[in-house]
């Protein structure tokens, strides 16, 4: 079993890549054997895709970082960027007072343009390391006609769509943002969240990805129909999705972590979750042909920031699968409502959107299916619900909730669960059965 280094800064791909003094510059270089590990050095920025390849059953290849900090500081994940820098005033020309349009190329529509505020003891862009404290970090707010160009950060591109549903002749090119001043110098920084590869890795089967980092990506961070035999721990996806999905009904997407029509025996744990327009981890997939989920373990997270759910379960009920111990917050915030008349657009419009645990499209039990969400702390979800189900009652009563703590700031709506909406956990618990104190059930 070999152990790969890659470093993108001092590595050269003629090195061996089998020590920390001799590491590889790509991880495109090699091609990984099952049981093998792939490190990358830590506090790196790769702009581009984590190249995976599957493992062996009870051989998995482990995707993970290797290194200390160096002198400034700088010790923090690798970083596995999809999108592209425009932070020079080049960058940008004024077409007319306060519209730029960026003259950076790029791959698809934009979904989305990250900004980094300017602060007094303002460090260099390796910064984007801490996104943990997200206290600079914000995105922008999509504008669907040029003409609505008209505050701070406002954007705009002509090919809104394009990209997820081509056009015989694609438009040309622009790419334009309101901003009183170049936004290179209004911005410490500015990324531009494009299509690009839509991904930032793809699942493979029987691999274990940890202390990594994934941000900018205009679509999905992780995301694939490989889905057997799959770790992802202690890893943090900021800033992800905000492509359009169809331009024509006004709907954008992009999850952090998205496993499509098959997941068995997987575990998301101990990772965080920033800045995601949809889900921040889903299991889903064209209906008649998604497999339920089994062994779908999802723990000890933090979820903060995103448009759609912490989690999604969509199309069919899973078996022997696990909600538990995670902490939420702030469902339904952030850039996925910038601009929006809430409840945002979405495909079950007007209902709202902004959840912490949303499960829709499954309309029947699944054989031995079993969904626990417990011991979670489920807190601000100011324009959703901790719980919305719109399920059949067969798949609802396969879920089984308890121990979770609530503490939201929709005064409207606490649960939903059997068609009925609930405004207070005593009413909510006694109708469900629910995260019913010992002394109510």
């Amino acid at each position: 079993m070999a152990i790969y280094y890659i470093d993108p800064d001092l590595g050269l791909d003629t090195n061996d890549g089998l020590s920390p003094d001799t590491p590889k510059k790509t991880g495109g270089s090699i091609t990984p054997a099952p049981g093998d590990s792939v490190l990358y050095r830590r506090g790196r920025i790769i702009r581009g895709m984590l190249p995976t390849t599957a493992g062996a059953d009870g051989a998995p290849i482990t995707y993970g970082a290797y290194g200390d900090c160096d002198e400034n500081g700088y010790g923090d994940k690798p970083i596995f960027c999809g999108s592209l820098d425009a932070s020079s005033p080049d960058d940008w020309v004024e077409t007319e007072p306060n519209i730029w349009r960026c003259t950076v190329p790029t791959r698809g529509d934009v979904g989305n343009i990250i900004f980094t505020k300017k602060s007094d003891d303002d460090r260099p862009w390796r910064s984007l390391a801490e996104y943990e404290k997200n206290a600079r970090l914000d995105g922008a707010t999509l504008r669907w006609e040029k003409s609505g160009l008209s505050a701070q950060g406002d954007f705009w591109d002509s090919r809104f769509g394009e990209t997820n549903h081509p056009v015989p002749t694609p438009t040309e090119q622009e790419l334009l943002v309101y901003s009183v001043g170049n936004p290179a110098e209004v911005y410490a920084h500015v990324e531009l969240a494009h299509w690009g590869d839509r991904r930032l890795a793809f699942t493979r089967d029987n691999t274990i990805i940890e202390d990594l980092a994934f941000c900018g990506s205009g679509v999905h961070a992780i995301a694939g129909d490989e889905g057997k035999n799959i770790i992802i721990r202690r890893c943090s996806f900021k800033m992800i999705g905000g492509c359009v999905w169809s331009r024509p009904i006004f709907v954008r997407f992009g999850n952090a972590i998205e496993f499509w029509i098959h997941a068995d025996n997987v575990l998301i744990e101990d990772n965080d979750f920033y800045g995601v327009y949809d889900s921040c981890v889903t299991h889903q997939g064209p209906h008649d042909s998604t497999i339920p989920a089994n062994r779908f373990i999802c723990r000890k997270n933090v979820f903060n920031t995103y448009g759609m759910a912490a989690f999604e379960y969509r199309d069919r009920m899973t078996v022997n699968s696990e909600f538990t111990d995670n902490v939420c917050i702030n469902a339904g915030c952030g850039f996925p409502i910038y601009g929006e008349v809430l409840p945002r657009r979405s495909e079950i419009w007007p209902q709202p959107m902004g959840h912490h645990i949303f499960l829709w499209r499954i309309d029947g039990a699944s054989e031995n299916g079993s969904l626990v969400i417990a011991r979670n702390a489920f807190e601000s979800a100011p324009i959703g619900a901790a719980i919305y189900s719109i399920i059949s009652p067969e798949a609802e009563a396969q879920m089984h909730v308890f121990d979770n703590t609530y503490d939201t700031e929709n005064p409207d709506l606490l649960c939903h669960v059997g068609g009925i909406s609930y405004r207070d956990q005593y009413t909510y618990s006694l109708a469900t059965g629910w995260d019913a104190d010992e002394d109510e059930e």
